[in-house]
């Protein structure tokens, strides 16, 4: 039992961490059917915890790289794994980690395999680490998370819902997204508040210049701050880094998009080619 393992080290889940141990047989075999875990993978896996998603994962995988920040969690993450030469233990935070350095280090990959992510996320940290693993300019094949419901929500969420915002379409930009299913409180311990959901992110091949994607990001931060507002209101303040009304107007125009519309009613695509149409 894990709470037996956790006591025996002299160990109580942090919240401030937010750990949450996922304890769940059923509920590791969907994150691995999820993930499609082969031989030929090399999976990062962020949180290793107390270990019952390591595990799963190096039993399948050809090589896991796992990173943990709590570094009083190694005793029970020692007796859960035991010896294992397809598994690298890292004792760091994931947001300040170099992933580039990281799965460049000898061991960590092997020539061909696929990269992916698996993660039973904190939800303290989920939207920044889903941003920094899909802007660290690594080739994931794809990313599975295991996140806190509506948040997954909230990135599935299409154009012209409630949830959907700066987070949907920040993620949609990069990647695919899936949500496979949701999961209850009760297959963590201790158990959270909230319900959870199984996420997998296919990520999409990058297209446009770097221009076009800082404009992307300009144009949905600000529109998304000011979501009661109208396009043509809301991005009224930065015209002058757009080329100036004039210019945005014309835009709107040759684009057939609605100025009095909001943010909320733009698809990923409709940005995309507001920012493209306003970097030339």
């Amino acid at each position: 039992m894990l709470q037996e393992l956790l006591h025996k080290h002299g160990i109580k889940p942090q919240k401030r961490l937010g750990q949450n141990f996922l304890v769940d047989g059923n509920v590791l075999r969907k994150i691995t059917a999820a993930a499609g875990v082969t031989p030929a993978d090399s999976i990062l896996e962020v949180g290793a915890g107390a270990g019952a998603l390591t595990k799963a994962l190096a039993e399948q995988a050809g090589m896991v790289t796992a990173v943990e920040k709590d570094r009083s969690l190694a005793p029970v993450l020692r007796e859960v794994m035991g010896e294992r030469e397809n598994l690298r233990l890292i004792f760091a935070d994931i947001l300040k980690v170099d992933l580039q350095a990281l799965l460049a280090n000898e061991g960590s990959t092997g020539a061909g395999m696929n990269l992916k992510v698996v993660a039973n996320i904190p939800y303290y940290i989920t939207s920044p680490l889903i941003f920094h693993l899909l802007e660290s300019g690594i080739n994931w094949r794809l990313l599975v998370f295991l996140v806190q419901k509506e948040v997954a929500e909230r990135i599935a969420a299409a154009p012209g819902s409630k949830r959907y915002g700066a987070l949907s379409v920040g993620v949609q930009y990069h990647a695919e997204v899936e949500l496979l299913g949701t999961v209850p409180p009760s297959v963590f311990f201790p158990r959270p508040q909230v319900s959870s959901a199984i996420l997998r992110l296919v990520p999409k091949k990058k297209e446009g210049s770097a221009e076009t994607e800082r404009l992307f990001k300009l144009l949905v931060r600000t529109v998304f701050n000011a979501r009661r507002k109208t396009m043509a209101k809301a991005l009224r303040g930065i015209a002058p880094e757009l080329g100036g009304e004039k210019r945005l107007q014309e835009a709107f125009q040759a684009l057939g998009l609605d100025p009095g519309g909001r943010g909320e009613d733009l698809s990923v695509a409709d940005f995309l080619s507001l920012a493209s149409y306003l970097a030339e």
